[in-house]
């Protein structure tokens, strides 16, 4: 793990962007057999700091996650506000946004350092970062400040 440019290979999280949260977290729950999570709007109180492509955002987001036995499966559901989810579905539709690495107290370093790998931050908050990978990995990287 020295010479990882992550740090870990430890994937926590898979997301998909969709339409509807609420419609992707019933069918979701109903293929899996389980009930189904609440679906909840993140950051609509402004409390998480949100910049995204190297400007300041509400970064308001419909969320719904799924703890499965080995990692969590994320359904996220844009808002008008500017962000990397509105961008993905505008441009992509549904489809999977990211894989997500656990980077506990070294995600803006790591951030750093896939940004001099060629692979440049563009949306973060308080406990999380995207970098754009898509053309060399066909998906977005996330780190997790996460336990």
């Amino acid at each position: 793990m020295e010479n990882s440019i992550l740090g870990t290979t430890f994937v926590c999280q898979i997301a998909m962007i969709v339409r509807d949260v609420e419609k992707a977290t019933r069918r979701f729950a109903e293929l899996l057999g389980v009930p189904a999570p609440s679906v909840i709007m993140a950051n609509e109180d402004g409390s998480d700091t949100v910049t995204y492509m190297g400007q300041p955002t509400k970064g308001r987001v419909k969320l719904s996650f799924f703890h499965m036995e080995n990692l969590v499966v994320e359904f996220i559901e844009p808002t008008e506000d500017p962000t990397t989810w509105k961008d993905f579905l505008d441009t992509k539709g549904p489809g999977v946004h990211h894989i997500a690495f656990k980077a506990k107290n070294k995600m803006l370093e790591t951030a750093k350092k896939l940004e001099e790998f060629g692979f440049p931050l563009i949306q973060n908050g308080d406990k999380y970062a995207y970098v754009e990978s898509t053309d060399d990995l066909g998906v977005i990287l996330e780190l997790l400040d996460i336990d």
